[in-house]
């Protein structure tokens, strides 16, 4: 009778417990506005919540931390760009840099991740790799050793193109990635950067209202274009935890609240057991959101 007893008892702490994991899917699915999200645990790449995690989307500017990572990675941080015209011929987010400016690389690099320079991400491209379609390649060879499945890029920038997709769970993955460089964290988590290595001195004030907006955000990058609507993936840091969140497809201020809500549903399950799914969907589909 007392194995019995003890027996009912972890039965019943364990269907207790499995009904609590499911409330908090079924609230979290619920509130989500975003059509793709994931949070991942950054110590083990552990799944804690996903939302179709492998629909194929547009990424907008999240891609730039594809971009950044690949500069920082160089080694060539120092190097002077001197910027050309066809590095200008973009728009509608930009540094403004103008053709025959020097300015170093590392402040290139602040401008595509805080301020989201499409210029800025062009001068990248071009001055390590000779083109914007070279460095795709560079990129997409990138995103393949990480083991991205879902995703191809076809420029720097993340402006639309229906051949420039990922998926939210490959955002997870290249994040959790460039998170463990301390360069890029330094980058990512500045509020604001003073650019002074060129003649025109610009202060770039990060865009990531998420710094402002959730106690232990240490970086992110946010996105938009019509195609893409708002996406952003994040990162936060709490009791000795580390997560990465990820929204694809989200709406105005949703945005914000959509991850908020997902990085503290993300603490709260950190400490207990396997994957949580969420709402899974892993087909292809692109512009029809």
């Amino acid at each position: 009778m007392a194995i019995r007893g003890s027996f009912m008892r972890i039965s019943c702490a364990a269907a207790m417990a499995a009904l609590v994991l499911s409330g908090l899917a079924g609230a979290s699915s619920a509130q989500v506005i975003a059509r793709a999200a994931v949070v991942i645990d950054s110590e083990n790449g552990r799944t804690l919540y996903a939302k179709n995690p492998d629909l194929r989307m547009y990424p907008a500017s999240t891609t730039k931390v594809m971009t950044a990572i690949i500069a920082i990675e160089s080694g060539r941080l120092d190097e002077v760009v001197t910027i050309r015209q066809s590095d200008v011929r973009v728009e509608p987010s930009i540094i403004g840099l103008v053709p025959g400016e020097r300015i170093v690389l590392r402040d290139l690099v602040y401008g595509v991740m805080l301020r989201s320079g499409n210029d800025a991400a062009r001068a990248v491209a071009r001055h390590l790799a000779g083109s914007e379609a070279q460095f795709a390649v560079l990129m997409n060879t990138k995103a393949l050793k990480l083991g991205c499945t879902s995703t191809h890029f076809t420029n720097p920038h993340g402006l639309p193109n229906p051949k420039h997709y990922t998926s939210a769970r490959d955002l997870g993955r290249i994040m959790r990635y460039a998170m463990h460089n301390p360069e890029f964290r330094a980058v990512t988590g500045a509020k604001l950067y003073h650019s002074t290595s060129s003649v025109r001195a610009r202060d770039f004030y990060n865009k990531n209202k998420l710094l402002r907006l959730y106690k232990g955000a240490i970086g992110g990058k946010p996105g938009y274009t019509r195609a893409a609507q708002q996406t952003l993936v994040a990162s936060a840091s709490r009791s000795g935890h580390e997560l990465v969140v990820v929204c694809l497809a989200s709406r105005g201020r949703a945005l914000w609240t959509d991850a908020s809500r997902l990085l503290d549903l993300g603490f709260t399950r950190v400490a207990t057991g396997p994957d949580v799914g969420g709402v899974s969907t892993s087909a292809a589909v692109l512009g029809s959101h």
